[in-house]
């Protein structure tokens, strides 16, 4: 790694912090009720900085150069979604700031878009060393109540920045590259006690490792750590996103490579998924929080729903380089309203009609549902502006949609409790079909389903596959737009498919994959693979190009 490069962008970000009041900040903890000591205050910083370097602009460091893509995790979100086929381009391809990612081109390491990831991921993960290395992690007997929540904390970061890495790099078989010198490697292994003369000359982990020696340690240490822990609010760390995390991490090790089940590993996602559940206390969203006007999918304490977000403070907005500029079609942003970004065809025509998140995109035929807006003009702009099946999921932040510093400050979404019932299900699922079935019917009859209709997926379930089936169908609806899905399509070997007779997908983006995408396997960037010696001959193929677009 280039700690030199990791230093700069770190001081960078940690200006930003102290600059600016967050709300996704680690609140100051003193059991005593004392006043703060130097040493808190340096690690309370120190904390502050990982989460607002996720949505910084220009954190892979090509914001000055007019990159709209790059924003953090946000935009890291954005690029899978656009790598799913279930997210299309309804209006004009040339607003498309991820159209590399849709289209697959250009994705190769000497792409400047590999940096998104790569460089990203490595410099958060270097905030957390930082995090670790001050408070020392030997005896943790001794730790103040303060620094326990300090040190849990940056144990669960890291723990979901190599989660993250390892299930984006990992190069899973497709049908269209080979990867054999590279198959079960994951990402190098950077610790705070990694020298530089190391980092030069760090090789790809195996992913074993990285789930035996980094993310699974990490989780329980921070699960230790923050035992009896409260978080104040829906931006800190608690003990249920660390459950939720493990729930994450227990089903993607049930469903290695060599496509052998372990079953036990599903039985502890579920075990994890259900004490998130229980710990957080959080509720599906309603019907009304999900179509707020206002405060849609923009507001982590409008609703009871989600388990940990990242807040964007309206200081810290740049007008093109935030979520809501590329994804809220109703803001005056014209990325968003230009480029339309909707849902595929096929997958919206699947969605029940007395299922309400039916409501996140626009029907052919306006008048088959009362649409709810934050613009005065939403008939006349939803009718005539907006192309059919664009999304309004995702809403300018307090329904602003004419001030983009207002607008674009919108909380994103890292974690609902949603996922954990889809995770608990789909693990039951894998031990039983029949009884993930019933999980899957439970969670539609309670949560999503309108005017009395009952779901039953009962019939569509009489082995594991089928039921997986009719579960991610149902998953890819509920987790539209949000960065979930990639991983569970990669991880179940799923196909993706924008090209057929009657797509609303652009031409160039109509790539269809039988089996997983080559273009999931994410490639490392030429400038990390120099500097790296040990990367060199171990890359992932580049599948740039590889994938032609269907043509009728």
């Amino acid at each position: 790694m280039r700690y030199w490069n990791m230093k700069r962008m770190i001081i960078s970000a940690l200006a930003v912090i102290c600059a600016a009041s967050l709300g996704s900040c680690i609140k100051e903890i003193d059991a005593t009720g004392g006043t703060a000591t130097e040493k808190s205050v340096t690690l309370e910083t120190m904390l502050r900085g990982i989460p607002a370097a996720m949505v910084k602009a220009g954190s892979a460091g090509y914001a000055g150069q007019g990159a709209a893509w790059d924003f953090g995790y946000p935009a890291i979100h954005l690029a899978m979604e656009s790598m799913t086929g279930d997210l299309v381009i309804t209006g004009s391809i040339g607003y498309d700031w991820f159209g590399q990612w849709g289209t697959n081109e250009a994705l190769g390491g000497d792409y400047a878009v590999c940096v998104l990831t790569w460089n990203t991921f490595y410099t958060w993960i270097y905030m957390a060393n930082q995090v670790i290395n001050k408070i020392g992690s030997a005896d943790t007997s001794s730790l103040s109540a303060e620094q326990r929540a300090y040190l849990g904390h940056a144990y669960a970061y890291r723990a979901m920045f190599y989660f993250d890495l390892v299930r984006m790099y990992e190069f899973r078989p497709n049908a269209v590259t080979e990867g054999e010198n590279v198959k079960g490697l994951g990402v190098p292994i950077v610790m705070p006690d990694t020298p530089e003369s190391v980092a030069k000359n760090n090789p790809r982990a195996s992913v074993e490792d990285i789930y035996n020696k980094v993310i699974f340690p990490d989780l329980d240490k921070a699960e230790e750590l923050l035992s009896g822990y409260v978080a104040p609010d829906k931006y800190t760390i608690g003990s249920s996103l660390v459950y939720g995390l493990k729930a994450r991490a227990w089903l993607e090790r049930g469903t290695p490579d060599d496509e052998t089940e372990d079953l036990e590993a599903y039985r502890k996602a579920a075990e994890y998924a259900r004490l998130a559940i229980n710990t957080s206390g959080c509720t599906p969203l309603t019907q009304d929080e999900w179509e707020d006007p206002n405060n849609g999918f923009n507001n982590a304490n409008s609703n009871n729903s989600w388990i940990w977000a990242l807040a964007l403070p309206s200081e810290s907005v740049s007008a093109l380089f935030c979520f809501t500029a590329h994804m809220a079609t109703e803001s005056w942003s014209a990325y968003a309203s230009e480029v339309g970004r909707g849902i595929n065809k096929n997958l919206y025509n699947s969605i029940d009609r007395h299922d309400f998140r039916r409501h996140s995109w626009l029907d052919p035929d306006r008048s088959v549902y009362n649409y709810r807006s934050c613009r005065n003009d939403s008939r006349e702009y939803f009718s005539e502006t907006l192309k059919d099946y664009a999304n309004i999921k995702f809403r300018p932040a307090q329904g602003n949609y004419v001030d983009f510093m207002t607008g674009g400050a919108a909380d994103h979404c890292c974690m609902r409790v949603e996922e954990m019932y889809f995770i608990e299900a789909e693990a039951m699922g894998h031990i039983d079909p029949l009884d993930g079935a019933k999980y899957l019917n439970d969670f539609m009859n309670s949560y999503r389903m309108t005017d009395g209709y009952k779901y039953d997926c009962t019939n569509r379930s009489s082995t594991v596959q089928s039921f997986l089936n009719e579960l991610m169908l149902q998953k890819r609806i509920e987790f539209w737009g949000e960065g979930v899905v990639m991983f569970d399509m990669k991880r179940l070997n799923m196909s993706s498919r924008r090209g057929y007779v009657g797509t609303n997908s652009p031409a160039s983006y109509r790539l269809n994959c039988d089996g997983r995408a080559p273009y999931w396997n994410f490639v490392i960037s030429r400038g990390e693979s120099q500097n790296n010696t040990a990367l060199a001959d171990l890359n992932n193929p580049d599948p740039s190009g590889k994938v032609k677009p269907w043509t009728e």
